[in-house]
């Protein structure tokens, strides 16, 4: 050992030559400090260097960083051994968990409220679960995986979503046979005279399907906890295996598949409530059922099988990823340091695995680094739009363009698919094309904000109102109700005892809309017709369109002896007597059409708001894993994805439902007590959509600057002009290795 030391020098000196990589160089104008790489293996380094650019330490990357599973790895897998093999499973998980989570469940909430009696109040549960389990988890997992096995734990949380997924199912299994109500007048809700309602009257038994509702929030739950560990520790995994240039476009990816998966889930999730939810059990033709029927409910329960099934088998090829990828150590190297410069992140030992003491002071340095607060408050105030928009989007096209349920949701796919995918997208590939750094990323954010802020305008637009009877105007003379308080109840449906606890408009062949066919004193007594979208009912018998109709002609054809006479009000009764008295329909499922045409204004203008908005979610990803320093990236992540779920995706629908709901003209009753709300004050609704939008995008333009101008990037001791002009060459690198020695 002592000849080893008289040939290499000592520790200290060893280290200048084989640990450190740096030289201090006399150019004649005093000692500078040079970088000249690793030159020469270390004899006491059993693999080489640590740098990563020996032949030796390549070598020990091919043959311990290798692909397959155990002892299995054989070189015919090791093609997948590639960040883009990693890109393309995350997608696929991606896709099936943005289908099922974010699509399927939307889907076929309405579903499970009847199959399973949950009023709205406890569906919504079902859905907001997802995030139980996850907020305490993201914490734990961002820190204790940053420097473990990622592809282990994310593999491990594929299988915890798979698991849900089945366990999403079960109540198919457990509750029996769906029992289908042979009274379809509870169903119908139509005039009946002298009818009264048992809605409020009908007690349950204790045993009832509703306490599946905690087996969904369970399950959802655990949904929510499998998709942390992708969306966190897999997020930084492909940061550290990749050049900087590409973090953002293979996230852009991702999510791009999420949002594309979330459109197969609205779209196919509903094709399979086709299909009876027993027909492994029973024979739908049996029961004189169809799609059509109210009382059918659809096979909501195999989405969660496939799905489940999907995950177990993309769990296989992301357990066969190593912890890292041959080739990482050498791209962070290269990697230019951007981390905001801070006390914690200056003095930071790379080398030293942090510990659980570690963790506060680690959240310490994220909280006190503006540059990610703020990017994560930005990311907050995003999420907050997208989650509104999300939830609401269809029920604005509905209320503000009189639109039917139906198209309003198409039309909100039509903004959302493209404008998610396209704008995640956009924002990786420009991050990527224009070789941006932090600083060019957040300002990127910053302007692509200010256009969405802009877009806000497209709430003040909408179709002149279509008038609603007993809430705009009167029944029978169409007056204008002015500020007083709605009435749905009138002379032509009093003997129908209407309920208001669903809202199911009808068309007036005397152009106003009705609450329900009940409140036009419609009779059961209808026929379906085709449309575009779909089958609808045509009512023929309805009272109060044919007393509206009767007023008309009247006052139309006004004479001295029509002036002293008392115009006869059809009633429920009355039509009874002679039913199919009409030849042509009363009234027609649905809200009245209109001409407008401004809706083809605003889908375009609302596209290109949520374009913009998604096109920061990659970029603002990848600025925050550049801001701070290589062992907080993962912490940062989960404390950002924790933000987000605390601050922007779980309030963002509820604040922005409350701000519709005060807008809000008529409401559900139910048995005395106020549900949900029926019919909104378009203009107010407008309004008020417009204060949020702004005031949400204002801060978001307010949170991007705050981080562009708070950030410090890390200061270089040499310029890069320095460092060519100062570069070693081969003699006077041997003239300082002698000196050493």
């Amino acid at each position: 050992m002592n000849n080893l030391r008289d040939i290499f020098g000592s520790q200290d000196e060893r280290n200048n030559i084989w640990g450190s990589g740096f030289l201090n160089i006399d150019n004649g104008k005093g000692l500078h400090t040079v970088h000249v790489g690793t030159q020469f293996p270390n004899p006491e380094s059993p693999h080489g260097s640590e740098n990563g650019d020996h032949p030796e330490d390549e070598e020990w990357e091919k043959t311990n960083l290798r692909y397959g599973w155990g002892k299995f790895k054989p070189d015919c897998l090791q093609v997948f051994n590639t960040i883009r093999w990693f890109v393309f499973f995350s997608c696929v998980f991606s896709l099936f968990q943005g289908y099922l989570v974010n699509g399927v469940i939307s889907a076929i909430i309405s579903t499970l409220e009847k199959r399973f009696e949950l009023p709205s109040s406890k569906s919504g549960l079902i859905v907001s679960s997802n995030d139980f389990i996850a907020f305490f988890l993201v914490l734990f997992i961002s820190f204790y995986g940053g420097e473990r096995n990622k592809p282990r734990l994310i593999g491990i949380g594929i299988i915890t979503l798979g698991i849900g997924s089945f366990i999403f199912s079960l109540p198919h299994f457990l509750a029996g046979t769906y029992s289908v109500s042979s009274d379809l007048a509870a169903f119908e809700n139509a005039c009946y005279v002298n009818g009264t309602s048992t809605a409020c009257s009908t007690t349950k038994s204790a045993d009832s399907v509703q306490k599946y509702l905690y087996v969904f929030m369970l399950a959802n739950a655990l949904h929510g906890a499998g998709s942390t560990p992708m969306f966190t520790l897999g997020t930084t995994y492909i940061d550290t295996n990749t050049k900087a240039k590409n973090t953002s476009f293979y996230l852009g990816l991702i999510y791009a598949a999420a949002s594309i998966g979330v459109a197969a889930g609205y779209m196919l999730g509903a094709q399979t409530l086709s299909i009876y939810t027993d027909f492994d059990k029973v024979d739908p033709e049996d029961l004189n059922i169809t799609p059509i029927d109210p009382r059918w409910v659809g096979a909501w329960w195999i989405n969660f099988l496939i799905v489940g099934s999907v995950m177990f088998l993309i769990t296989i090829p992301v357990l066969g990823f190593p912890k890292r990828l041959p080739g990482s150590k050498k791209l962070l190297d290269e990697r230019e340091e951007e981390a905001y410069v801070s006390a914690k992140t200056e003095n930071e030992d790379l080398k030293e695995k942090p510990g659980w003491r570690d963790f506060p002071s680690m959240i310490s340095a994220l909280l006190k680094n503006p540059t990610f607060l703020f990017l994560a408050l930005a990311t907050c105030t995003e999420g907050m739009v997208v989650s509104g928009i999300a939830a609401f989007g269809a029920k604005f096209f509905q209320e503000k363009f009189n639109l039917p349920a139906a198209f309003a949701g198409l039309l909100m796919g039509i903004v959302t698919v493209p404008g998610a995918g396209g704008g995640m997208f956009l924002g990786g590939l420009l991050v990527k094309k224009l070789k941006l750094k932090v600083l060019g990323i957040i300002r990127m954010d910053l302007i692509v904000a200010t256009i969405a802020l802009i877009i806000g305008c497209v709430f003040f637009i909408q179709c002149p109102k279509v008038e609603m009877a007993g809430v705009t105007t009167h029944y029978i003379e169409k007056g204008d109700f002015g500020d007083n308080p709605s009435n749905l109840t009138s002379s032509c449906n009093a003997e129908c005892h209407c309920s208001s606890m669903s809202y199911e408009p009808v068309c007036g062949t005397d152009g106003l809309i009705y609450f329900t066919p009940c409140h036009a004193g419609c009779m059961n007594d209808y026929k379906w017709m085709d449309s575009p979208m779909g089958k609808f009912k045509a009512y023929m018998d309805c009272s109060c369109v044919q007393a509206s109709f009767a007023y008309q002609f009247t006052m139309a054809n006004k004479t001295s002896v029509a002036e002293t006479t008392t115009v006869s009000v059809p009633t429920p009764t009355t039509l009874s007597n002679h039913t199919n008295g009409t030849a042509m329909p009363n009234a027609f499922q649905g809200i009245c059409p209109t001409d407008c045409k401004l809706i083809w204004v605003v889908v375009p203008l609302l596209f290109i708001g949520m374009l913009m908005t998604f096109t920061t979610v990659s970029p603002t990803q990848t600025a925050t894993l550049r801001c701070v320093s290589l062992k907080q990236k993962t912490l940062a992540i989960g404390v950002q994805w924790l933000f987000l779920r605390l601050l922007g995706t779980t309030p963002g629908p509820l604040i922005l439902g409350s701000i519709i709901d005060s807008a809000c003209q008529v409401w559900q009753d139910i048995c005395g007590e106020t549900g949900s709300c029926w019919v909104y004050e378009k203009t107010d609704m407008g309004v008020k959509m417009f204060v949020w939008w702004c005031l949400t995008k204002s801060l978001s333009v307010l949170f991007y600057f705050c981080a562009q101008y708070f950030y410090k990037p890390p200061e270089k001791t040499l310029s890069d002009e320095e460092d060519e002009k100062h570069s070693i060459n081969p003699v006077e690198f041997v003239d300082a290795r002698e000196s050493v020695i």
